[in-house]
């Protein structure tokens, strides 16, 4: 009965917003005209239907598209021209590649290897769960991607150890790999879409343009420190009683044997990773952006010859709701601009400028961020919505808008206290290792963990870097 009124209820203001959308029009006050109205009415009801998902998420987006130029906000030309945006490819790009990874089952090799480090002790065992969620950041783009391959590596361990395993054991590992994966989305620039897409917004909305090596410069010792110190609440936490797996080596052994040799697709990807990556950090050399490189490497994928993947299986597998997200909040961004909303953020913003100044202003805005991310079940949709009124925010405001959108990435990047907070947190809750009780303790460590990184990072590491609190 619940759920039937809780289904009504998002119902009904999907619907009311949708009445302020067809009224908008004729209102004007507060500064604000009737296209600003319209524009703030139609990003309500976006984020409504994102955030409930009433309807697929692809779908709102394409709402969203087509609302900006049915209520004359944006033609339709230049609401549907973001489809051409290079981060649309490049998202495209990481998908077929990522993809490539799993169907070859690269993936598992490696995180084979990797495991095999820990010679069967349980708190490097954690580790190397954590280390391989943290590799696996450089070539698959969502968090969720990498929690679904290693979420049955995880429950192979379990299963074949259940022997000489206890409860903290099962339950910490499930718990590493739901948080390890989102506390390393924002370490390099292609490790969530929320982050590519963010690349167009600062270059478009703060005219700054970010390289691969400088993101990685700036942004990875947050994440690496946060993965330490989940490592560190995890063995104190959920203490094992048993320190060692006996008999790993022979499990790794015949899960490598199931695998076979290193196929010569497997080989063939790793070279166009290699390049790709080598692309990516020589931008400075041969000019290509990191959209162009990633799309030169990536149709090799299905040329003759080379052929690791099919283009049939690819097309039938990959997510291609992602580009239409991003699409959209790319119009939103636009539709800011072109509305005059920008300008009335900026008046607002100016007369306020005492209440928005020195330390309040991101302490406050990382705390309304951490709130705001317990509605939204998808980080990529977040970021997509709200970063363009965001930046519209820090553009006007004394801080340095690239320091903001910073801050805003690596805030609204937290899912750590509720089951519901994320497809991924509900995906380990369901296999019953842990319960809501674990999942809000060691969340509401790690937040007020990643809080106090992250304001010490902004505080002092960011503009050691190069990248100033101010203007």
């Amino acid at each position: 009965m619940f759920i039937l009124y809780n289904d009504i209820l998002k119902f009904s203001v999907s619907l009311f917003l949708l009445f302020l959308i067809i009224i908008s029009p004729f209102l004007d006050f507060f500064s604000i005209s009737s296209i600003g109205w319209t524009t703030i009415f139609i990003i309500l009801f976006a984020i409504t239907l994102w955030v409930t998902r009433i309807i697929p998420t692809a779908v709102t987006s394409m709402l969203v598209i087509i609302l900006f130029s049915l209520f004359n906000v944006l033609s339709f030309e230049e609401a549907s021209t973001s489809l051409g945006n290079e981060i649309i490819w490049l998202i495209i790009s990481m998908l077929i590649m990522s993809f490539a990874v799993q169907e070859t089952n690269l993936d598992k090799r490696l995180a084979f290897f990797i495991v095999s480090f820990s010679k069967g002790r349980i708190i490097y065992i954690y580790l190397t769960f954590i280390i391989l969620s943290f590799i696996l950041t450089f070539i698959i783009p969502t968090a969720m991607g990498r929690l679904t391959v290693l979420l049955p590596i995880a429950l192979g361990f379990i299963n074949t150890f259940k022997h000489q395993i206890d409860l903290n054991f099962s339950k910490a590992i499930i718990l590493i790999i739901t948080f390890a994966p989102y506390l390393s989305t924002t370490s390099v620039l292609t490790g969530a879409g929320g982050s590519i897409y963010s690349i167009s917004l600062f270059r478009s909305m703060a005219e700054y343009e970010w390289s691969y090596l400088y993101w990685i410069v700036v942004m990875m010792p947050l994440s690496v420190i946060m993965l330490f110190v989940l490592w560190i609440f995890i063995v104190f936490l959920f203490p094992s009683q048993e320190d060692y797996l006996y008999d790993i080596d022979n499990y790794l052994r015949n899960e490598k044997k199931a695998l076979g040799h290193i196929s010569a697709s497997e080989k063939k990807l790793i070279i166009l990773y290699s390049l790709l990556i080598l692309l990516w950090f020589t931008k400075s050399l041969h000019g290509m952006s990191i959209s162009m490189s990633a799309l030169l490497i990536t149709p090799f994928v299905f040329f003759p010859k080379v052929n690791i993947i099919e283009w049939e299986t690819a097309k039938n597998n990959i997510d291609w709701g992602v580009p239409l997200l991003f699409a959209s909040g790319f119009s939103i961004a636009l539709a800011l601009n072109k509305s005059g909303l920008t300008d009335v953020m900026r008046s607002f913003l100016a007369e306020y400028s005492k209440i928005f100044s020195g330390f309040l202003f991101p302490v406050m805005l990382v705390l309304l961020l951490i709130f705001l991310r317990f509605f939204f079940t998808n980080y990529t949709a977040m970021v997509a919505s709200l970063m363009p009124v965001m930046f519209s925010f820090a553009v006007s405001s004394s801080f340095n808008p690239v320091w903001i959108g910073l801050l805003f990435l690596v805030s609204s990047s937290t899912s750590f206290l509720l089951p519901s907070q994320s497809a991924g947190n509900m995906l380990t809750f369901s296999t019953r290792y842990y319960s809501s009780k674990d999942l809000l303790l060691l969340g509401s460590l790690v937040t007020l963990a990643l809080i106090l990184v992250t304001y010490i990072t902004a505080f002092f590491y960011w503009p050691l870097v190069g990248i100033p609190i101010s203007k």
